[in-house]
């Protein structure tokens, strides 16, 4: 990987990040779209980050409330040590990095393919990503759309969510977005853990009816799903944000 970059914005953020475009996209989505403008957290708040990525979830989170707890799962090793730096950079308190992929199942070393120039988009599902690289050559030439799609073939520890969680703290808010695998990470979500989660919030690909699929399990668990496009992405993507608060 390349030296992560300082990655500066107009309004005064800068983040470091080892692919700019990707920095910027991740910005206009969480700081310049509306989409995530109502999220309201209680004091000392408790969020988790699946797929915190370099950090720019967590980075929002943070900014409106510096004191929630955030826990940030990112199981690529490079994005981890940018996500750390960014967190450094931020003088961030209460940030805890795990160095992990969340599942349904623990796993020592499951495959992973990691996109050095687009590493959001790493996963343990390559053949899913068709889509998304059809959609590149609309900004990019095919050559450069497959270019920034070359990968590196890994292999990341996956953990349970629950493993992480306490019998008795909420989690005000729980992020998901793992390129693949948002079913997987609700499957490791423990049935007594289901009741302390007051507010979700997963990206899902409608791959194979995963979005119907998400949503029925959020239901099942109490919750009244809704879904939107997701912001910024072609509709061909068929990718939507699936967000729930807990009404009780």
């Amino acid at each position: 990987m390349s030296a992560p970059k300082l990655v500066e914005f107009e309004h005064g953020l800068s983040v470091y990040a080892s692919s700019s475009i990707e920095a910027r996209f991740l910005e206009e989505e969480f700081f310049r779209t509306d989409c995530y403008a109502d999220i309201s957290l209680p004091d000392r708040s408790l969020v988790v980050d699946a797929g915190a990525n370099i950090g720019m979830f967590t980075l929002f989170v943070k900014l409106r409330y510096p004191d929630a707890e955030v826990l940030a799962f990112e199981p690529a090793p490079d994005t981890a040590d940018v996500l750390r730096q960014n967190i450094r950079l931020h003088e961030l308190d209460g940030v805890a990095v795990q160095q992990v992929g969340l599942g349904a199942t623990q796993l020592p070393d499951a495959p992973f393919t990691y996109y050095p120039a687009l590493p959001g988009n790493s996963t343990r599902y390559p053949e899913q990503k068709a889509s998304a690289k059809v959609a590149l050559t609309r900004f990019y030439s095919a050559r450069v759309a497959e270019r920034l799609y070359q990968h590196r073939d890994l292999t990341v520890p996956v953990e349970r969510l629950s493993t992480f969680l306490s019998a008795d703290r909420p989690v005000d808010l729980l992020k998901v977005n793992v390129q693949g695998d948002e079913l997987e990470v609700l499957l490791g979500i423990d049935p007594a853990h289901w009741p302390l989660i007051r507010q979700v919030i997963v990206k899902v690909q409608d791959h194979e009816n995963r979005l119907a699929i998400v949503c029925d399990l959020l239901r099942s668990h109490g919750l009244d799903p809704s879904a939107v496009p997701a912001p910024l992405l072609d509709d061909d993507l068929h990718t939507y944000l699936v967000r729930t608060v807990r009404r009780d």
